[in-house]
């Protein structure tokens, strides 16, 4: 392969990228980024973008690298007191996950089979960290339809999940702006590690970080990881996770690790460019024998966490069920658009911005640990479950 083709395919690609995500900024949010992107891919492979693009570019050769730096890197995002202060937010996503999977596991197989769901409810449960474990499993496993059910799921639970939470969202905004036109709602500072997690022995190391250090100390604990897979079976990516969380709480790693070694958007870049490179298995036969079953899921999905969201409402009582339903829905978009959403949805309804920054410390925590409970932890583990089973199938 020459230089000039693989420069050309990686111009496509990233004009692919920039131009969904131009698309985003200039609509406000309102049409997803990860949509145009699908539909860049789709449209491209099925006219004139070549099969083996993603190949010829060389993102592939950098894909393994991101993935262990991007899913450590999930796991340093949320202070470590700030969880243990939120472990009712914490427990709402894990009940909504439950609701996921028990209605997945009963209608959804009963409806459109073993394998689909197997592929798909990871996603629903979580996003890239899941997207990222099943796609692995389907290549090992020589299943290319497994990969692109799991890109069409998530970019099919944008429809639902988008508009679904800023409904939830604008309600609880206006019922706690109530509450601060009464004088009953304080603003909430979110806990830093410092001032509620003493045991930091490594943290005195950051003082010689460095981008190139940064990367040494990920690169380490990628390594760590695959040997801890070598050993016990468990999924170097969860390992990966737990790894991470504890280099973040006992400091050897710095918050945002990847951000600071100014590392994070290359990265990202890289990683989500392979995983849409999987659309190019999907015909238009493929796509559409899959889209409709996948959308039919989501519904099936959306159910069950309604229905968790009422059941959380009724364990916690001091969470409304919007709120529940809110950091529930957060296993369909994750940070930064579990953010973006709240944000959007506070500016919305309250117009004094003094008003709008209470509402936000109070809702924008829960949002965020509900996402970093979904997205990281608990979906990787599930699509970790879930290889395992396509692998014995």
């Amino acid at each position: 392969m020459d230089v000039m083709t693989q420069m050309l395919s990686l111009l496509f690609i990233l004009a692919i990228m920039g131009f969904a995500e131009i698309v985003s900024k200039l609509t406000k949010g309102k049409v997803p980024s990860a949509l145009i992107l699908a539909l860049g891919y789709i449209v491209g492979f099925w006219t004139i973008l070549p099969k083996d693009i993603v190949q010829n570019s060389g993102i592939a050769t950098m894909y393994t690298i991101c993935t262990f730096y991007c899913i450590t890197n999930m796991a340093t995002s949320i202070p470590v007191a700030e969880m243990k202060r939120q472990w009712k937010t914490i427990l709402i996503a894990c009940i909504g996950v439950i609701g996921i999977c028990l209605t997945s596991f009963t209608i959804g197989i009963l409806l459109f089979g073993k394998e689909l769901v197997l592929s798909t409810v990871s996603s629903f449960a979580g996003g890239s960290g899941a997207l990222i474990v099943i796609q692995q499993a389907a290549e090992e496993l020589n299943l290319p339809n497994v990969a692109v059910a799991a890109l069409i799921a998530g970019t099919t639970q944008i429809l639902i999940g988008y508009p679904l939470t800023g409904v939830v969202l604008r309600r609880e905004a206006k019922r706690l702006g109530v509450q601060y036109k009464s004088g009953n709602l304080t603003a909430h500072t979110m806990a830093e590690d410092g001032d509620k997690f003493k045991f930091k022995p490594f943290v005195k190391l950051q003082k010689f970080s460095s981008p190139t250090v940064i990367l040494l100390k990920l690169t380490a604990i990628a390594v760590v990881s695959i040997w801890i897979q070598d050993v016990t079976g468990l999924n170097r990516l969860v390992a990966c996770l737990i790894l991470g969380f504890l280099a973040s709480a006992t400091g050897f790693l710095e918050a945002d690790a990847l951000g600071k070694a100014k590392a994070n958007g290359i990265c990202m870049t890289f990683m989500l460019a392979y995983l849409f490179g999987c659309f190019s298995a999907a015909t238009p036969d493929v796509f559409f024998s899959l889209f409709f079953k996948i959308l039919g899921l989501a519904v099936i999905s959306t159910i069950g966490m309604y229905v968790m969201a009422f059941v959380a409402s009724k364990i916690f009582k001091d969470i409304t069920f919007d709120m529940c339903m809110g950091i529930i829905l957060t296993c369909y978009h994750g940070f930064p658009v579990n953010v973006m959403l709240t944000e959007e949805a506070i500016d919305n309804v309250i117009e004094d911005k003094e008003e709008r920054e209470v509402i936000a410390s109070r809702m924008v925590p829960m949002m965020l640990v509900g996402g970093f409970t979904s997205v990281t932890f608990v979906s990787v583990l599930l699509a970790s479950i879930c290889a395992s089973m396509l692998a014995a199938m």
